[in-house]
């Protein structure tokens, strides 16, 4: 069936009430584990543990590096062998007994050691809870992203329970030593995930004799147009997104300074997942009425733009509720960033996949966007970092508007490749 680039919702049925609940806080545990660490990772091993611009950047890939083979790994093991749920299960266990171990670190290549496997087992969860909603809600297009909001709500509340209570009244040597909390309660969140993951709804893999090879199906697609360009825009999307997961939290810190306040990178971060609430509760709309390739669009420019707001934060001469009031604005764009275009494109490609090898399809997607990009990422924004970085220890100085500057040029180029050579028609699709 050919369909153009407005949706018409799938179903006239709707999924159960408690079948949405279930859902919803498997959500919110998936990420609650990542928002309690993800938002002050680079400022705590650079400010505690001594890493510099480099080595941030390294430990930023290494929490991105994991799942290079998952789409004949972890998507394989999926679609042919063992259920969604307890994948899941056993990837959070693992990964949060690994998260407690980097607790108890303070030493460089163990720290990053550590984050290499942790990523290995976190990452392909992000994608199989995404793959594991998919098939079981019952018009998806309205659906999904309610149980997604859940999803950033978990992501949003670590930032509260970490600065207003355990961080509250530190400064100095003494706040950055106990920043390492938030890695002892992703671990031990973590855990508890693991465990509900074994209540959440069957999802066993497919017994079908005539199944192609995922991989080889999914390999195929790069051929098409339209899924070519999406995966290669949301390469360096990605390095973007992963830029500012990066440098965000100690260009925060930065300002603070400037101000004599304590610790409020994750409560300041957190703006842009309560922004990213409301572009959620309104995507299932927002697609109708301006299609797939419109509304990712948005998220694009939402990227530069944030960019460039943090650009001016030191580039003009403001006071410091002016510097925080940008920063916080700039950061307000990432509901638009991650909702109109990385959300919209997990929805894009769960619309476009073969019923039989969805999972391999959200997992090569993942493995793009979660894993090259983000390493790739972590890397560039690294040794971008290192030039724009003079001084050392307490003397050290960086140049955040050359840094913010580079990061916007390649939303640029992005937001031109991906409106010339997307097409607004989604293609024919299979249920094979």
């Amino acid at each position: 069936m050919s369909m153009n680039d407005s949706i018409q919702p799938t179903s006239s049925v709707y999924s159960p009430f408690p079948l949405l609940s279930r859902l919803s806080l498997m959500m919110f545990l998936q990420y609650f584990v990542q928002g309690a660490y993800l938002p002050i990772a680079s400022v705590y091993v650079q400010d505690a543990l001594g890493f510099t611009s480099m080595q941030v950047g390294i430990f930023s890939s290494a929490l991105a590096v994991g799942p290079f083979l998952a789409p004949f790994v972890i998507g394989q093991i999926v679609d042919r062998m063992f259920a969604t749920e307890r994948v899941m299960a056993f990837c959070h266990l693992a990964g949060g007994l690994l998260m407690l171990a980097i607790y108890t670190q303070a030493q460089v290549w163990p720290v990053i050691l550590l984050g290499t496997a942790y990523s290995i087992l976190y990452v392909p969860t992000m994608m199989l809870s995404n793959s594991l909603a998919f098939q079981h809600l019952k018009n998806s297009d309205m659906e999904f992203p309610w149980v997604r909001l859940f999803g950033t709500l978990g992501y949003i509340i670590p930032a509260y329970v970490i600065e207003f209570w355990w961080l509250r009244g530190l400064q100095g040597e003494s706040l950055d030593r106990a920043r390492a909390f938030a890695f002892a309660l992703s671990g031990i969140v973590g855990v508890l995930m693991a465990i509900y993951c074994l209540t959440l709804p069957r999802t066993p893999a497919q017994q079908r004799e005539d199944r192609k090879y995922a991989p080889g199906v999914v390999i195929s697609m790069l051929r098409s147009r339209h899924f070519f360009v999406l995966i290669l825009v949301s390469f360096f999307i990605a390095m973007a997104h992963q830029f500012v997961v990066v440098w965000y939290s100690p260009f925060v810190r930065a300002i603070l300074d400037t101000g004599d306040w304590g610790a409020y990178e994750q409560s300041i971060s957190s703006v842009g997942q309560i922004c990213e609430l409301g572009v959620l509760a309104v995507l299932g709309l927002l697609i109708k009425r301006l299609g797939f390739k419109w509304t990712m669009l948005l998220g694009i420019t939402a990227y530069l733009l944030r960019c460039l707001l943090f650009s001016l934060v030191f580039g003009l001469d403001l006071p410091f509720a002016g510097k925080l009031a940008l920063a916080a604005a700039g950061q307000a764009l990432h509901g638009f960033c991650f909702g109109c275009f990385l959300a919209v494109a997990y929805m894009y490609v769960d619309r476009i996949a073969p019923r039989d090898v969805r999972g391999s399809m959200q997992t090569l997607y993942g493995t793009f966007v979660i894993a090259l990009g983000f390493f790739a990422g972590g890397m560039v924004s690294g040794q971008i970092g290192e030039w724009f970085t003079s001084g050392a220890g307490e003397a050290i100085r960086r140049d955040w508007t050359s840094i913010w500057l580079s990061c916007a040029g390649l939303c640029a180029a992005c937001l031109v490749v991906f409106a010339a050579y997307f097409p607004k028609k989604l293609p024919e699709t299979s249920e094979t």
